[in-house]
């Protein structure tokens, strides 16, 4: 799977308490005017179709398997700028994304 994830990415995830047990779970779910968006939480319970889609010491991405087919190219960082601070996801392979870069299409 190759997915990025800057180093602020991973040092906000680790504040977040996303080490050891606790994992960020990241979906793929129908919505935004292209089609599909990002859906992202804090879980610890992993079941069978779960695959750990990127690890960096104790922080997790863990996705299911019909989620993680739709990761590939996944860039992920962190902004803390004052217009628009969080966490931003950006597919490189999406075959199109919206104006306002929240939904992306296969």
């Amino acid at each position: 799977m190759d997915i990025t994830v800057s180093d602020r990415a991973i040092q906000e995830l680790a504040e977040l308490g996303v080490a050891g047990p606790q994992f960020l779970r990241i979906a793929v779910v129908p919505g935004g005017c292209a089609g599909m968006t990002y859906s992202a939480g804090i879980d610890s319970k992993l079941s069978d179709e779960d695959s750990v889609v990127f690890q960096h010491e104790d922080v997790r991405i863990v996705a299911d398997e019909g989620s993680a087919m739709y990761l590939q190219g996944l860039e992920i960082d962190y902004s803390d700028d004052l217009v628009q601070s969080g966490f931003r996801f950006r597919n490189t392979m999406a075959a199109k994304s919206c104006g306002c870069g929240s939904s992306f299409g296969g």
